[in-house]
């Protein structure tokens, strides 16, 4: 009976533990904005010619200007015409902004 009670004991706490960092643990995204400078590869989710830009660069009539993407643990960007990172990114489903690049 002892051997049972200490069994119960250490599922419980591994339970606890298990518990507890599930409300610790905070998913981090790193979202940046980045405009289709180039219109060759026409698809928001197609990663070719994307560059970041600090500042509002859409204008309107167009189909494609800029997306969001979540760039994981690649440095954020700093510099004005930066490529968007050609691994560990993921595009932002539903972050399409319509217009042109200018």
């Amino acid at each position: 009976m002892n051997n049972i009670k200490k069994a119960a004991l250490g599922v419980l706490i591994a339970g606890f533990a298990f518990g507890f960092s599930a409300f610790t643990t905070i998913k981090r995204t790193n979202k940046v904005l980045y405009y289709k400078t180039d219109i060759t590869f026409p698809l928001p989710s197609d990663p070719r010619g994307y560059r970041y830009y600090s500042g509002d660069r859409c204008e309107p009539m167009g189909s494609l200007c800029s997306a969001q993407w979540d760039i994981g643990l690649n440095t954020h960007p700093t510099l004005d015409g930066t490529l968007l990172p050609v691994s560990g990114m993921t595009y932002v489903s539903g972050s399409m902004v319509t217009g042109h690049f200018e």
